[in-house]
């Protein structure tokens, strides 16, 4: 949920655009995934330009939203790319690690948490946290300090000290009712570091 809200969503990024059926896409669009005239792999390399050029960082994070991921196993253009490396016995399979080959990112991962909205007594109200139809893509280090850029940083305070995040308290519960309580604290919050390091597309699908 703090990731969704803080990153994964329209208006949080410089650099965002949004996905259009049309075949000649205007400044700030591009030809949704959906349509099969697009072609992914080539959007994701020319945009990964664009800020490793503005930024000197080339990004090394995707995060899709179910929709997008969907689109993504079944397109035409990424089918093409690794058809040949299936057999009749091992047929071919588009997975998040193959996706995370064909566009060359370290990490690739799906938003597939899902939450119910609903205020207590209402009918359920389930979805995805993060869009299902938008994706990411930004740069983040993995080796955090304060002079290194990142897309964004998670910033957690060690309220024990010596870098430890969590204290854990465990005590009995009421007599004879045989329960244990299990108590964790933890204060962290997630915060966007780096505007240009990042990228949002809405509509892919």
């Amino acid at each position: 949920m703090l990731f969704a809200r803080a990153f994964f969503k329209p208006g949080v990024w410089g650099q965002e655009e949004t996905g259009v059926d049309s075949t000649t896409p205007a400044n700030g669009q591009f030809i949704k995934f959906s349509n099969g005239n697009s072609d992914p792999v080539a959007l994701v390399d020319d945009r990964k330009t664009v800020m490793e050029q503005s930024t000197g960082r080339r990004p090394n994070r995707m995060a899709l939203g179910v929709n997008v991921y969907n689109s993504l196993k079944r397109h035409p253009a990424v089918l093409e790319r690794v058809k040949y490396g299936g057999s009749t016995v091992n047929p071919a399979r588009v997975t998040e690690n193959v996706l995370a080959q064909l566009f060359e990112v370290e990490k690739l991962t799906v938003q597939r948490s899902i939450m119910n909205r609903a205020k207590p007594g209402q009918k359920a109200d389930m979805g995805y946290i993060g869009d299902p139809n938008g994706f990411l893509l930004a740069y983040a280090t993995d080796t955090p300090s304060i002079d290194e850029p990142s897309a964004g940083y998670i910033f957690t305070w060690d309220m024990l000290g010596n870098g430890n995040l969590m204290p854990v308290l465990n005590y009995d519960g009421e007599p004879g009712t045989h329960s244990e309580f299990i108590e964790g604290l933890m204060a962290t919050d997630m915060k966007k570091t780096a505007d240009d390091l990042g990228m949002y597309f809405r509509d892919a699908v």
